[in-house]
């Protein structure tokens, strides 16, 4: 009986590759919380967002008198759930002929595609909805060149802006990695050694190597995405708990099913997610 891709791989071990492509490739989508929205009866969800700034004073209350009141106003943001999803055929030839290497390419391929697809979808809410002070340019480099400068702005708003800075990360993308590795500030995650990490002191810093995670610059962490949405000199100082929402209607499924007629396994890969941003403000932009 000839050997099928489904007697050499798992969809659990497809699985295991979901989460290594998208761990070590690709970052915009770290810029979103998590909601879970697998229980829900719709196909939708909306979050609140701030409509306006808050109205009101602390004043003194003499004795019997009224406290003044504050206003904020929300409005909401409806995310609806699309269904993205791919489907790969490996022959029992393919297979037979070499057994490990072709299943295991084709599988990584499919899984890249989707992935690559979903992160470019969260990439353009996040590139579109940034703080108003920016984009931040100290200009003391060439155009496309990001500086430590440029950095330190982002980080000082910020500050102004009440983020939470021990949450803060830096998303770019690879082709700015030179520029970053050559700046005095810059500690590469080879260089911190696994006892810093271990202690806490960088966010997820215990996931370097499983991560696109390059180093810090100062005190921010500096996060790398392969996807190509990136130009040079473009980067993002987010606070991912403030900022928006993946939602999830339906997490990431891999399945296979076997096609006797043509004599092969397909394999497919599918999820229902959306996103928003709910404070645009927690996420400054970068661009020289």
């Amino acid at each position: 009986m000839a050997q099928k891709a489904s007697d050499i791989i798992s969809d659990d071990d497809v699985r295991a590759i979901v989460e290594k492509i998208r761990n070590k490739k690709y970052q915009s989508r770290t810029a979103f919380k998590d909601y879970d929205a697998t229980n829900n009866d719709s196909n939708s969800v909306e979050f609140p967002i701030s409509d306006g700034d808050f109205d009101g004073d602390v004043a003194e209350v003499p004795p019997g008198s009224d406290f003044p009141r504050a206003t904020k106003d929300y409005d909401t943001v409806q995310v609806a759930h699309t269904k993205y999803g791919l489907e790969i055929v490996i022959p029992d030839e393919d297979v037979e002929d070499n057994v490990i290497d072709i299943t295991m390419d084709q599988e990584e391929d499919l899984i890249r595609a989707e992935e690559t697809r979903v992160d470019a979808i969260a990439y353009n809410i996040l590139s579109n909805n940034t703080n108003s002070a920016g984009p931040i340019d100290a200009g003391n480099e060439a155009s496309g060149v990001i500086e430590y400068e440029d950095i330190t702005l982002a980080r000082q708003r910020a500050f102004q802006d009440e983020l939470d800075l021990g949450e803060l990360r830096l998303l770019t993308g690879g082709q700015n990695m030179n520029a970053l590795l050559n700046m005095d500030k810059f500690t590469q995650a080879s260089e911190l050694g696994d006892s810093v990490l271990e202690m806490g002191i960088l966010p997820e810093g215990n996931l370097v190597g499983q991560q696109a995670f390059l180093g810090v610059a100062g005190d921010v962490p500096v996060f790398l995405d392969n996807t190509g949405n990136y130009a040079e000199g473009e980067a993002y100082l987010v606070d991912p708990t403030n900022f928006g929402w993946e939602s999830t209607r339906r997490a990431v499924d891999v399945s296979s099913y076997y096609e006797e007629s043509i004599e092969s396994t397909v394999w497919q890969i599918d999820e229902r997610v959306g996103f928003a941003a709910t404070q645009p403000s927690a996420n400054i932009a970068i661009d020289t």
